[in-house]
């Protein structure tokens, strides 16, 4: 009986089946090449590919095909070029998928003459993506009633961002030269293969290249590697991208100019249209095409140019100036266009499986042209992929109508047992907030000590926010450390260093923290209407830039008795956050292919961090950018001022509270609490739900916020001085006009 091994959704792999796809598959770990691998896998886990392989791969078994189709020439007449197609899979194929594709795929293109060399790299990402999405990283449950927005925000802190990055490393590594005397990556040494081989032996083979999302990316790297050196190629006939998952200024930077210079003969795209694209489904969760989660939360800035959108395609002048509209090289499906330029593809993981894209990429890599002559390419087999995609399904529409009464929902996290610094009254702030909410109708969630992980805290104020419908009232509240960390996307850098804030969840120092950026993904999914007020006991201003450095806080002068909610970062705690937030380049040759990953992303480095303007969010810090929160007696300074306010005053205006909480404060502790939040907002009732009316007080003194400066980051003297000035101006006002005809 024949050794099998299991792979997509039950299908297996015989020893004899692996052993023959090493002629055709080029796999990569981490983009490099295996040191030794055996020559006859007997299991999935087994199977690699080394340089020797590789090079025998086109030396020999290449030769061999082109030798065979060399005698099948008709008497007489000269053997044209063999096909030779390159083909990259998605990211969301693992290495048992891959070659299960490899397998199912080779022998129908060598029966159309084609010889196929499938690059299977991993990377992870489909199993990230499922833990993100379905809750299995906490046991909770799946995001699956969540808005398109909400999604986004999870899928960009809870980890997405980083995988993403760390594949875009992967397939920049592979096509890397040898870095510090160490082995170049996988798909360099096919390139420089493919060039000797083709400087030897012109004209005996013309080069194809394919691939399906992700694999974009890939092949954005490795095909200008095969125009490099003194045997550069002298063109590459073709270039078909299904569904590209690539960016824009990626693909402007590598291939296009390739393109337009004429070394790449043809290249197309094929892909939905943006109707399709934003009626696709992934993972039965998010109600768009996995592009558009790409652009929204997995690259660097939101809404990045993704090569395989056509809204973004259309706002590339360059791009689409060389693809057109009418013409073979921009295919937009679904639709039928003749022989050549069909797809039926109406999801983004259908593409490589679909049977009319496939047999018009096979016409054009054989050359039958798009006529009626009879067509000699053999049919697509049916199910020649398998790589476990999501299933596209719906999702349920949120519940929730206007005019039901208006739900409370409050989460209140106390984080006292640090392992190196200890607080002391987190948990009994939290608990008294709670107490607070309850009996303002609340229905409250805690979180304390070693339940308030980064990865609980941030899915527990996702459920608040999401959950949360037209008129609901969604109270947060945090009480632990504030810290500083390093700026990872340069959008932090100030006269103070390139730093961001961040809370410190209970695992922070081994690099779970959570920074503005995360919390502003958040906010920015709060729905429509729904009130969201933020009390943060801690040294996080919420501002975009802290005006106290790290020096600073360890010369300032702490009162005797108080304990600030304030840590300092190690270096070594430092580089965990950077492994845990980023792309991890940890020895010389993933720098360098990290390196080459931020050349080619041109939009990345100049797109100015976003601003979020009129936000639905209310924030009450516990101290100034400049201050250092405290807490003594057993609570926060802030929180023992304003639960005492909340208790005595419950119908006060934002700016009305934060203002009473001052005054309550004396001069004892340096701190000032600071109101951040839109004009619209200053003035609207403290826990009040958004369908309320502004008060008139309150509406002027959201005018003399707009007088001072208009940002809401106001001084509560400021404020009360501004607003009887506007009171007493909207008074005059008033009694013009009740007195005029």
């Amino acid at each position: 009986m024949a050794d099998t091994t299991a792979t997509a959704r039950g299908a297996t792999l015989t020893a004899a089946e692996l052993a023959a796809l090493r002629k055709h598959v080029v796999h990569t770990a981490d983009g490099r090449l295996a040191k030794t691998a055996s020559a006859r896998p007997r299991t999935v886990e087994d199977f690699g590919t080394t340089a020797d392989d590789v090079r025998r791969m086109i030396d020999v078994d290449l030769a061999a095909f082109v030798d065979q189709q060399g005698r099948k020439a008709a008497a007489g007449q000269s053997p044209s070029p063999v096909p030779v197609l390159i083909w990259a899979h998605g990211g969301l194929t693992d290495k048992p998928a891959g070659l299960q594709t490899a397998q199912r795929q080779v022998g129908w293109w060598k029966k159309n003459g084609v010889y196929p060399i499938h690059l299977v790299w991993e990377s992870g990402f489909k199993t990230t993506l499922e833990d993100v999405l379905s809750g299995k990283a906490t046991g909770k449950r799946g995001f699956t009633d969540l808005t398109d927005i909400a999604v986004e925000a999870a899928a960009r802190v809870l980890g997405g961002r980083k995988f993403w990055d760390d594949m875009k490393l992967d397939s920049a590594g592979a096509c890397l030269p040898s870095v510090g005397g160490g082995e170049p990556g996988g798909a360099f040494v096919l390139a420089a293969a493919l060039r000797e081989f083709m400087a030897a032996n012109a004209g005996a083979v013309e080069l194809h290249i394919a691939g399906h999302s992700a694999g974009s990316i890939y092949h954005s790297h490795f095909v200008p590697r095969l125009f490099e050196g003194d045997d550069a190629v002298d063109s590459v006939k073709s270039v078909t991208f299904l569904a590209p998952a690539v960016r824009v200024d990626t693909f402007e930077a590598t291939l296009l100019p390739l393109a337009e210079a004429g070394r790449i003969e043809n290249l197309s795209i094929f892909t939905m249209d943006e109707t399709h694209e934003k009626r696709d489904n992934t993972g039965k969760v998010y109600r768009k095409s996995l592009l558009y989660l790409v652009s929204r939360a997995f690259e660097a800035e939101k809404d990045a140019g993704i090569l395989g959108l056509e809204e973004h395609l259309r706002r590339s002048g360059r791009t689409m100036a060389y693809l057109g509209d009418a013409g073979e090289r921009l295919v937009l499906g679904p639709v039928t266009r003749g022989r050549r330029s069909s797809t039926q593809a109406t999801s983004h993981g259908d593409f490589d499986n679909d049977v009319e894209t496939m047999m018009s990429l096979a016409r054009r890599v054989v050359g039958v042209p798009d006529s009626d002559e009879p067509d000699r390419v053999a049919a697509f087999p049916s199910r020649a992929r398998e790589i476990g995609e999501f299933t596209p399904a719906p999702r349920p529409e949120p519940v929730g109508a206007r005019g039901a009464e208006p739900k409370k929902l409050a989460l209140c996290i106390g984080i006292d047992a640090y392992p190196r610094d200890p607080l002391s009254g987190c948990v009994a702030d939290a608990e008294s907030w709670a107490k607070a909410f309850r009996e303002a109708g609340f229905q409250v969630e805690s979180i304390h000590n070693a339940d308030a992980t980064r990865d609980r805290i941030l899915r527990a104020m996702l459920d608040k926010v999401s959950s949360a419908r037209d008129g609901d009232i969604v109270a947060i509240q945090f009480a632990g450390h504030g810290t500083f960390v390093p700026d990872l996307d340069g959008d932090e850098t100030d006269e103070f260093g390139p730093k961001d804030e961040a809370l410190c969840p209970v695992d922070f120092r081994d690099g779970q923290l959570i920074i503005d950026d995360d919390l502003g993904a958040i906010w920015d999914a709060i729905p429509e209407g729904v009130s969201v007020t933020l009390f943060f006991d801690s040294c996080h201003s919420g501002s975009v830039n802290r005006e106290i450095t790290v020096g600073e806080f360890e010369e300032r002068r702490i009162p005797a008795g108080a304990k600030p909610r304030m840590t300092v970062l190690s270096a070594e705690e430092e580089a965990a956050f950077r492994e845990e937030r980023a792309a991890s380049p940890e020895d010389e040759f993933r720098t360098a292919a990290w390196k080459r990953v931020v050349e080619v992303e041109t939009d990345r480095a100049a797109a100015p961090r976003a601003q979020r303007v009129d936000g639905r969010e209310v924030l009450i810090s516990a101290c100034q950018p400049d201050q250092v929160a405290l807490e003594t007696n057993g609570h926060g300074v802030f929180t023992s001022a304003a639960i005492t306010v909340l208790g005595k005053s419950p119908t006060l205006t934002n700016s009305e509270f934060v203002a009473a909480v001052v005054d309550i404060l004396d001069d004892t502790y340096e701190q000032r609490p600071m109101l951040s939040a839109a004009e619209a907002l200053i003035g609207r009732g403290l826990l009040t739900s958004a369908r309320d009316a502004v008060p008139a007080p309150a509406t002027a003194i959201a005018a003399a916020a707009a007088a001072v400066g208009g940002n809401g980051h106001r001084s509560p003297d400021e404020l009360r001085t501004a607003a009887i000035v506007a009171i007493l101006r909207a008074t005059a006002d008033l009694l013009e006009a009740g007195t005029g005809d």
